[in-house]
């Protein structure tokens, strides 16, 4: 038992002494709040020159503070235990890191300590007028009221209010970290903080719905996560003291976020929390190169904008991850869907890059609406910035637990970053995406050649099979996957098979659908064919090189025509060959430019000629051929149909 009381007396000695040489905030303990304090406010200089020891300082002794620099005071709210703030040497570390500045503490604890909170309310303008003596002294020796910049955290938000007003407004700047609610809810504006107190005036409310004051205070007031609810605080009693004092302190931690480099929170001006959650309100609309705000320190770049606006007061929305730096990456997501009937229902949008790194974003706070071919366009937010997405996944919840079960059936989704519109962007700046796409495709290739390789071909087959357009997209994506010269030869095979299971299909199921429906275009085309029956492999080559008859139209009527399938098949395969290379060559190509300049160099023009030249020369020897032994006249009559090429 001895040495307990010698150790508390060694412990008091050593505190004693460095009271002495560094001062610090007063420490009470709940004694003292239950039987009440007297107040007595203590200033705390420190500077670059002092950052990890203190200067006590007072209306009559400025010690080293320098009236020619900017002067930021911190001033603290309600202390219902006496203990002193956890943050406050984190908040004086970081001001002077990011400025070179006189930081003051005002420490008004013997006054704040009470668990009776309207006793410490009631000094709120006594801790003011303490303020404006020294702020007096501070001007008499030649500073500026514009370098006073204070903040203030729950009460002590309203106590730079009143600093503020008995200056008419011109000190520099004000920031309310949750201004305190209870009693001052309702309050006029001169008791309380309100945007005219300094030249500017941004607030953040984290904790609306209880400690916190929730209608507008500043020229600028930021609502983190709506203002009510922080990410990671407890939900319930049970997670102690925290569950009364997280959501109000995240004022203060998303404050000194904006003090490390590695964390930039962007709010976005909006009537209300939902509007920004609809992804209604993502752009500011303003020429300047920061164009929406920043929280924070650096909110003060809205000043001049918002001096143009009547009246200069805007409310700004955000959200923010569970842990600290607190960032989110915002990321507008564009879903086309083709489900027959209405679908409604929350998402789930998961990201993965290269490395394997992988974030997920749930929009669940209102059920989204996906109609058939109707673009939805949802804001999505992630804890985490993947500077290259190699995988995006979804998930679709109609949020039943007992109910159907539903497929949300995609035909396009594309992601598009706020932050770095220009990752969204494929052109006209440079082709890197085409290239880095084709590069993410060779890579899963590598891994996965044989269900690439598969699912290739079974997508051009069903394609050509039911004489579905698009085989343009096909052969310039076989030229960036596999290459020129396979590309060419896998896309040649696969159009002749293709062509070939559709002649058989419509000689089985279609004859009587072709007559029926293009009774006016079948008869002419076998009268042609009947005239060039002796040069008829000729001639299905000049209609493929030469496509006055649409390809897919010449793939169902051919059973009609009697055309025999061996030359059906090889007028494919070689007629075919020209459209297929110029398509392949020129995803080969593409896939290959780093930028729009290079798709001018001389090189890339000259294989270009080189293709066009190549593709020529059947065309030539046909239709010189054509001339001595085929009846083309009356040809021309089928121009009607169409003229462009679908395989």
């Amino acid at each position: 038992m001895l040495r307990i009381y010698v150790f508390i007396s060694l412990m008091c000695l050593v505190r004693s002494d460095t009271d002495e040489t560094c001062p610090s905030f007063t420490r009470l303990s709940f004694h003292s709040a239950v039987v009440g304090t007297k107040l007595n406010v203590k200033l705390m200089l420190y500077t670059r020159r002092n950052l990890t020891c203190a200067q006590t300082i007072n209306s009559t002794v400025l010690g080293n503070l320098n009236v020619t620099k900017k002067t930021t005071f911190i001033v603290h709210g309600f202390r219902p235990t006496g203990s002193p703030p956890v943050w406050i040497g984190d908040l004086v570390e970081g001001l002077l890191s990011v400025e070179d500045m006189n930081v003051v503490v005002v420490d008004w604890n013997r006054g704040a300590t009470t668990v009776m909170y309207h006793h410490a309310s009631s000094r709120t303008k006594d801790v003011a007028n303490i303020l404006k003596e020294f702020i007096d002294q501070m001007l008499a020796e030649g500073a500026s009221l514009e370098d006073i910049y204070m903040i203030g955290v729950s009460l002590g938000a309203h106590i730079s209010g009143f600093v503020g007003k008995m200056y008419d407004g011109q000190l520099g700047r004000i920031t309310g970290l949750d201004p305190a609610g209870p009693l001052f809810n309702g309050k006029p504006p001169e008791d309380r903080l309100d945007p005219t107190d300094a030249q500017f005036v941004d607030v953040i409310h984290s904790d609306t719905d209880a400690l916190g004051y929730k209608e507008s205070l500043g020229n600028i007031d930021f609502y983190p996560n709506g203002g009510l609810d922080q990410p990671g605080c407890p939900k319930t009693i049970f997670g102690g003291l925290q569950y009364f004092k997280c959501d109000h302190q995240r004022s203060i931690y998303l404050y000194l976020s904006s003090l490390r480099e590695n964390c930039t929170i962007t709010a976005y001006p909006c009537d209300s929390y939902r509007d920004y959650r609809n992804g209604k309100c993502v752009s500011c609309g303003i020429p300047q190169k920061e164009s929406c705000p920043i929280l924070g320190y650096y909110a003060d770049h809205w000043k001049d904008y918002l001096k143009e606006k009547s009246p200069p007061v805007t409310k700004a929305f955000f959200d923010t991850a569970e842990e600290k730096p607190f960032c989110i990456y915002h990321y507008f997501v564009d879903i086309i869907t083709w489900n027959k009937n209405v679908r409604r229902g929350s998402i789930t949008i998961k990201l993965r890059d290269k490395a394997g790194s992988t974030t997920e974003s749930k929009i669940d706070h209102e059920p989204a609406t996906f109609q058939k071919y109707h673009q939805v366009s949802l804001l999505a937010r992630f804890n985490q910035d993947l500077d290259k997405v190699a995988a995006i996944s979804l998930m679709f919840s109609t949020g039943s637990v007992v109910g159907p079960k539903y497929k949300l059936r995609i035909l396009r989704m594309k992601l598009r970053s706020l932050a770095n519109p220009e990752r969204s962007l494929w052109f006209p700046s440079d082709l890197a995406e085409l290239r880095e796409l084709s590069e993410v495709l060779r890579d899963y290739r590598k891994e996965h050649q044989a269900y690439v390789f598969l699912l290739f071909c079974s997508a051009y087959l069903y394609k050509q099979c039911f004489a579905i357009p698009g085989s343009s997209f096909l052969n310039v994506l076989a030229g960036a996957l596999f290459g020129p010269w396979l590309g060419l030869l896998l896309c040649c095979v696969l159009t002749s098979v293709g062509a070939t299971c559709c002649y058989l299909l419509s000689s089985m199921f279609g004859k009587q659908l072709v007559v029926s429906y293009f009774p006016d275009k079948v008869a002419p085309l076998q009268r042609k064919v009947e005239e060039n029956r002796n040069s008829l492999f000729f001639f299905l080559l000049f209609l493929r090189l030469f496509p006055m008859t649409p390809n897919w139209f010449l793939n169902l009527s051919a059973p009609i025509l009697n055309i025999p399938m061996a030359q059906f098949f090889f007028s494919v395969l070689i007629g075919l060959i020209p459209y297929n290379f110029i398509c392949v060559q020129t995803g080969s190509i593409l896939s290959t430019l780093t930028s729009l300049d290079a798709l001018f160099s001389w090189g890339t023009v000259f294989k270009l000629l080189a293709i066009a030249l190549v593709a020529l020369v059947p065309g030539t020897l046909i239709k010189k051929f054509s001339q001595k032994d085929l009846h083309l006249n009356g040809t021309s009559n089928a121009n009607h149909l169409n003229s462009r090429k679908h395989t």
